[in-house]
């Protein structure tokens, strides 16, 4: 019993058509499908790792044009990450494309090093984009398909959450590992993500047991003024996860903790929607 992979995150938008092109424009998604109120988008032989974009109700989006947008350290379901083959092309794609980047960085990782840029995109969304170390970096059904493609599919989704620890438990009983879970402060990680020099941030990794795309992490952060942007109408609602047993594992979900929405959809940590499919 254990939750897989992130077939779809699905992002509330206040506008279709623009948040469309700024994804395609960005990060080179593909439109795999579409309709009045929602587009798919995913990468060329990719399965999952995929981004469902749903226009937001007329009440949310008149909301989120009256307040300030979220800060990456804001709680939430917050962020979306993706793979690149060209960091300082990202900057220039994500630029051009109408949102903002901080400069890429570098830093420790492990016994080697990473580097990494964070980006805000449309829609209170922040985007983590490391770079893709050839032979080095984890699965991208994307590039297997297309090395030279400068962007993967969706690489993993971000939750910033108030209790870390009661947030890895949670994905723990759903079946996921923790590959890493270690604080970060000081440069460069106050470049990377713009909190203050004194802030820390807290990061878990996890992952199913094969560790396929799209992945999960789970954030944290101290020293900073965080605000609570988890009940939105706009921005990330929901992650659709596919699972080698979707009945177990919702009862195991819902045994820790996580409130029944419907038939196939749970409510957990920092109000994120989770919808379970069983893999085929």
């Amino acid at each position: 019993m254990s939750l897989l992979y992130i077939r779809e995150a699905v992002v509330n938008v206040t506008d279709l058509a623009s948040a469309t092109r700024f994804h395609v424009d960005a990060f080179g998604f593909d439109v795999l499908e579409t309709s009045e109120t929602e587009v798919l988008l995913g990468a060329a032989g990719a399965p999952a790792g995929r981004l469902r974009l749903v226009a937001a109700t007329a009440e949310a989006t008149v909301a989120a044009h009256e307040r300030p947008a979220p800060r990456v350290w804001d709680l939430g379901a917050r962020l979306l990450g993706i793979y690149s083959h060209d960091l300082p092309a990202t900057v220039t794609t994500v630029t051009l494309a109408g949102g903002r980047s901080n400069p890429p960085v570098t830093y420790p990782y492990g016994t080697a090093s990473l580097s990494e840029l964070v980006a805000e995109g449309v829609d209170g969304v922040w985007w983590t984009v490391p770079q893709a170390v050839p032979g080095a970096h984890r699965r991208s059904d994307a590039y297997e398909n297309d090395p030279e493609r400068l962007h993967s599919e969706l690489h993993t989704a971000v939750l910033v959450v108030d209790d870390h620890d009661a947030a890895v438990e949670f994905f723990t009983a759903g079946g996921l590992l923790t590959v890493f879970d270690g604080v970060m402060s000081g440069d460069p990680f106050d470049t990377l993500t713009r909190m203050p020099a004194d802030a820390s941030l807290r990061l878990a990794f996890m992952g199913g047991t094969d560790h396929l795309p799209a992945r999960f992490e789970i954030m944290s952060f101290a020293g900073v003024d965080t605000v609570d942007r988890s009940g939105e109408g706009v921005g990330i609602q929901r992650l659709v996860w596919v699972c080698d047993d979707a009945a177990a594992t919702r009862a195991a979900l819902v045994a820790a903790g996580a409130e029944e929405v419907d038939a196939t959809t749970l409510r957990g940590p920092v109000g994120v929607l989770i919808t379970l499919e069983d893999a085929a």
